[in-house]
């Protein structure tokens, strides 16, 4: 199921990466494939959501004719209807643009943005899209965070950074190593050991510089 996803090449519209999707879809599942069943899998794959395929073609068997899987009046009114069913119990929510979810994170959790902490949010805000969506949309988490004037560091200073390494010292003791630190560091919300790299210009750097500090402190 995951090699569809491989199928579609980065130079391809956003039209088009649909349509063969769907058409790579129909490949695995012969028998036209019902919105309810696409839903279900796009709650645990990166595909586009149902919502979104239901709005850009006005319903789910229009896309099926887009792909190619049906043709037009090759089906009863009754079985476009069974086609077009979405899994029970999931509206009348709408979800919300890239935009509005973005601006729901902003508000609650501030302008550092990771997609651990998105992901997270989303769980108990169900109309967010997915960062897998966003990512679509931007091509890369970075660039959609640039588009929107934030990032994953968030303001992070110097200090913040030497203290996250205080901390990691102090519970890792001679444990401490750049994998480690890493680890510990998306475990705890702190400074990445990237940003300590950027800051410092090596990992070895930044721990010279932390025991320096640390020892006129």
């Amino acid at each position: 199921m995951r090699k569809t996803t491989h199928a579609l090449q980065p130079d391809l519209t956003d039209y088009q990466k649909i349509i063969r999707l769907i058409q790579g879809l129909h490949h695995i599942h012969p028998e036209p494939m019902r919105a309810a069943h696409y839903q279900k899998l796009a709650a645990y794959l990166p595909y586009p959501p149902l919502e979104e395929l239901e709005q850009r073609f006005d319903s789910w068997t229009n896309l099926l004719q887009e792909a190619g899987v049906i043709a037009e009046g090759q089906l009863t009114p009754a079985e476009l209807s069974t086609l077009n069913r979405p899994k029970p119990g999931t509206g009348p929510k709408k979800r919300w643009t890239v935009e509005q979810s973005i601006a729901h994170y902003v508000e609650t959790y501030g302008t550092r943005v990771t997609i651990k902490r998105y992901s997270d949010l989303r769980e108990t805000e169900r109309r967010m899209v997915s960062s897998n969506t966003i990512i679509r949309h931007y091509g890369t988490w970075k660039n959609a965070l640039e588009q929107f004037a934030l990032s994953s560091n968030g303001c992070f200073t110097n200090e913040d950074c030497l203290n996250g390494l205080r901390q990691a010292a102090d519970e890792l003791g001679d444990r401490l190593t750049s994998q480690t630190y890493a680890r510990w560091a998306r475990e705890h919300q702190a400074p990445s050991l990237t940003l300590l790299i950027e800051r410092f210009s090596s990992w070895r750097e930044a721990v010279r510089y932390y025991e320096a500090h640390d020892f006129e402190a």
